[in-house]
């Protein structure tokens, strides 16, 4: 069985719960703040993180932290468009 089949058919229910939980029990204000540049990747379409997490979570670290949202991909951004994902890892840490 290859990775993307296990990942959809194994344990649904239980990544159901897990994913429904996690925004209940985390607050921005539990992680701490970054002073080290960073870059926040995001899906356009994530199901799983929606995009205003993104937003929140570049607000809470603040001005060092860098937001990119690619376009027509959900959560599994870095098999959905791999070519632009690899771009923009490549430009952040070559800066």
């Amino acid at each position: 069985m290859d990775f993307i089949q296990a990942m959809y058919s194994e344990f649904v229910q239980e990544k159901k719960e897990l994913i429904q939980a996690i925004p209940k029990n985390r607050k921005l204000s539990d992680l701490p703040k970054i002073p080290q540049p960073t870059l926040i990747v995001w899906g356009e379409h994530d199901q799983v993180f929606p995009v205003e997490f993104a937003h929140k979570l570049k607000r809470h670290l603040g001005e060092n932290a860098q937001l990119v949202v690619i376009k027509d991909a959900g959560h599994a951004l870095n098999a959905e468009k791999t070519k632009e994902y690899h771009k923009h890892i490549k430009s952040f840490l070559l800066r």
